[in-house]
């Protein structure tokens, strides 16, 4: 190939899944009307980016749509340095407003990864356990992993829970996969998560997703604490707190936070 062909290749690819970013999927021939491209080259160029993991297509309605991987090549090195460092400050006066647990995890290769922990102010705090940083836990039954998975394409959740075990760690563990896809639905409704001692007894968090522009999450936030202070009223005025502090840090990272 020609040095000229293989840039028009890079920067058409590039279109494509810019054009894909903005939807959560699309049809081949509306992708080839967008970027003004002949519906075989199109397809061609789809057909290599599904194979490499990057695309989706969904055999039903025959539309595509991006999948998770590209946070490994954007949002996890955001994720891990960038959210980080501009969400120190949020993080700091949710813990102060709150004065409860507030957790930041991120997306990586599937699997929820604590990155910052900061503990409540009270004497009667949350002991949760392997909430450390760098530690994993569930995504099924933790309120930032199901704020992480409810933005999954429906493809992806179902693909989730083909692979997963379901542990029954509590008597409100969700254990069967058609009861959390109504659940992770009701979540991408409305904004953010709850979690009512689905993984451990006796704690109780709100949490809300960091979402691209794309739809991709790539990391959530949440405020924890025991079940004793966290009753309806305190958790729905948490709920305010959560989605405003998940707002703010994607405006720090300049990504524009318009799904929730």
């Amino acid at each position: 190939m020609e040095k000229n062909d293989q840039v028009s290749a890079v920067v058409r690819t590039m279109q494509i899944l810019e054009i894909l970013s903005r939807e959560e999927s699309l049809g081949l021939t509306e992708i080839a009307r967008r970027s003004h491209i002949h519906k075989s080259t199109v397809f061609r160029f789809l057909n290599t980016l599904s194979r490499l993991g990057y695309v989706y297509r969904d055999s039903l309605t025959d539309r595509y749509g991006l999948s998770l991987k590209l946070n490994a090549l954007v949002g996890i090195r955001s994720g891990s340095q960038d959210i980080l460092r501009y969400s120190s400050s949020v993080l700091e006066h949710l813990a102060r407003e709150t004065g409860e647990t507030i957790h930041l995890a991120l997306l990586e290769d599937g699997a929820l990864i604590y990155l910052r922990k900061i503990e409540s102010r009270h004497s009667l705090r949350v002991a949760t356990m392997g909430s450390s940083v760098g530690a994993s836990v569930p995504m099924y039954c933790t309120g930032l992993g199901k704020a992480i998975l409810a933005w999954f394409p429906l493809n992806e959740q179902e693909k989730y829970i083909a692979h997963q075990v379901f542990t029954q760690y509590t008597g409100a563990t969700i254990t069967d996969g058609p009861s959390l896809l109504t659940e992770l639905a009701k979540i991408k409704e409305q904004g953010y998560a709850f979690d009512r001692q689905e993984h451990e007894e006796g704690i109780v968090c709100v949490a809300a997703p960091i979402v691209t522009s794309g739809q991709l999450p790539i990391a959530a936030i949440s405020i924890a604490g025991p079940s004793v202070r966290m009753g309806d009223e305190t958790l729905h005025h948490y709920v305010d707190l959560i989605l405003a502090a998940s707002r703010e840090i994607s405006e720090k990272l300049g990504i524009m936070k318009d799904v929730i």
